[in-house]
C-alpha cells in the first residue's frame, strides 16, 4: 500500500468501528460556554471603549487647561531691583 491508500484504509476502519458516546448535556454545555464567551467579549469591548473615552476626556481637559499651543511668555527685561 502506498501512503494515501494507508490513510484511507485507516479512516475507513475508524468509521466502521464503534462510535464514542456523546454526553447528553453536550449542547447545553456548549451553549453556556458560548454565552460566557460572548459576555466576556462584550465586557472587554465596553472596558476598551471606557478607557478610550477616559483618555480622550483627559486629553481635552489637559489641552484646555495648559494650552500647549501657545508660546511661553518672552522675558525681555531683567526684573527691577532697588525701587
Amino acid at each position: 500500500m502506498n501512503l494515501p491508500d494507508r490513510k484511507e484504509a485507516e479512516v475507513r476502519r475508524l468509521l466502521d468501528g464503534p462510535h464514542p458516546l456523546v454526553p447528553p448535556d453536550l449542547a447545553a454545555r456548549a451553549a453556556e460556554r458560548g454565552r460566557r464567551l460572548l459576555a466576556r467579549r462584550r465586557l472587554l469591548r465596553r472596558l476598551v471603549w471606557l478607557l478610550t473615552l477616559t483618555a480622550l476626556l483627559a486629553l481635552v481637559i489637559w489641552v484646555t487647561v495648559d494650552q500647549p499651543w501657545s508660546p511661553p511668555p518672552a522675558i525681555t527685561t531683567p526684573p527691577v531691583e532697588g525701587w
